[in-house]
């Protein structure tokens, strides 16, 4: 191929943990890639951290961005991973990283997930957010089985493709932020949520209360983030006490365990916590449809909820236009992405935030790549927030 240039690398295979098909993931080696392609690098992995989409492709809730011009389907077989940390190994060519500064080999890095053609309307219309109608999405839709077979972070070396966004990160931050800062761009929503607080009432105001459902990672981190922007009275659900233990931590005031309440039952306590309005602001993290319809019903007249959970095909659920919407003047906003800028300032913030929130305690779970299956299946229990791969 005209531009490329073999590898100089003497590994000729890669451990991987290859998803083979919906409930299927095994260890394998794979070939190390012979060339790297234009703009390409190869990453010796640190961590990689198995996500809410990862388990939403073991359970096989494989499609992404459905209805839109950029539907896909997460693909097998497989290298999952895109919370990644790593340090360059080869590059072909003087590569860029996102904020300008030249890579070298030995730099630690961390990468965005997606991959933008940079020509359609929406990569020449929207900043920040990658909505392109021609997406991939690094350990979501390459195969295992085709060149350059390792673009995913659960294996020993990452092949991270011409057009990836990289970032260095900083000689301070620990693997572990640098894994987990992928997670925390994700609550950019409620940033996002603030751009709407001059209308109406609507949006994410300070002194809001703001509702997590769900009080995994990524509710986690919605939590803090809320505190850092301004929220007053923060309440997060789950079903597992030692999660919503862990989330006064991160700054929840009040903790609801959902598991044995009905929905009349929960959004009464919220109403009672709300002097009877409704929280302010409501942020969906759990990843099933069916949350949906009672977060709703927990929002104040001119409420905002921002949907981020269901990021995959996870169903549908049924709603009462008039009453969970219309009547209520909520705002909604979805999300199925996270800005490609917010990167650096996540390193940022979680740095200076270090000593107010527990972010290492996120990772509750480490595995080496052989016991792939082990980790997967220890992401589903209770007791587990984070868990990663550790090479």
């Amino acid at each position: 191929m005209s531009g490329d240039i073999k590898t100089t690398h003497a590994v000729k295979t890669v451990g991987a943990a290859v998803m083979t098909a919906p409930g299927k993931l095994e260890y394998q080696e794979l070939p190390y890639p012979d060339h790297l392609e234009p703009g390409a690098m190869i990453v010796k992995m640190e961590m990689s951290g198995i996500c809410g989409t990862d388990k939403h492709a073991y359970k096989g809730e494989t499609t992404l961005y459905g209805g839109t011009e950029a539907e896909q389907d997460m693909v097998f077989p497989t290298v999952h991973g895109h919370e990644n940390s790593g340090i360059v190994v080869e590059m072909n060519g003087d590569n860029i990283e996102y904020s300008g500064q030249s890579l070298k080999v030995g730099d630690r890095v961390t990468n965005c997930p997606n991959i933008i053609c940079g020509e359609c309307w929406y990569c020449r219309s929207v900043h920040g957010y990658p909505y392109c109608s021609h997406h991939k999405g690094i350990g979501m839709t390459y195969y295992a089985d085709q060149f350059p077979y390792i673009v995913g972070g659960w294996s020993e070396y990452m092949y991270l493709p011409p057009k990836a966004w990289v970032y260095k990160v900083p000689d301070y931050i620990p693997i572990e932020y640098s894994c987990l800062s992928e997670l925390f761009v994700v609550t950019a929503i409620l940033d996002r949520g603030k751009e709407y607080a001059a209308y109406g009432g609507k949006g994410f105001h300070f002194g809001d209360t703001v509702v997590v459902q769900g009080a995994g990672p990524i509710g986690m981190l919605m939590v803090a983030k809320a505190r850092m922007l301004g929220a007053g009275k923060i309440i997060a659900l789950d079903n597992f006490p030692k999660k919503l233990e862990m989330a006064k931590d991160f700054g929840a005031d009040v903790t609801f365990n959902v598991a044995d309440m009905d929905d009349k039952q929960l959004v009464e306590a919220i109403r009672a916590e709300t002097e009877g309005r409704g929280a302010d602001v409501v942020v969906e993290t759990v990843g099933q449809p069916s949350v949906v319809r009672v977060g709703l019903e927990m929002l104040r007249r001119g409420g905002t909820y921002l949907e981020t959970g269901n990021f995959a095909d996870t169903g549908e659920v049924s709603l009462n236009i008039h009453r969970h919407i219309a009547a209520k003047n909520v705002l909604i906003y979805g999300n199925t992405n996270h800005p490609h800028d917010g990167y650096y300032a996540a390193f940022d913030m979680m740095w200076r935030n270090r000593d107010k929130f527990p972010f290492e305690k996120l990772i509750t779970h480490r595995f080496k790549l052989n016991q792939a299956q082990e980790a997967i299946d220890k992401s589903f229990e209770e007791d587990a927030l984070k868990v990663v791969f550790e090479m």
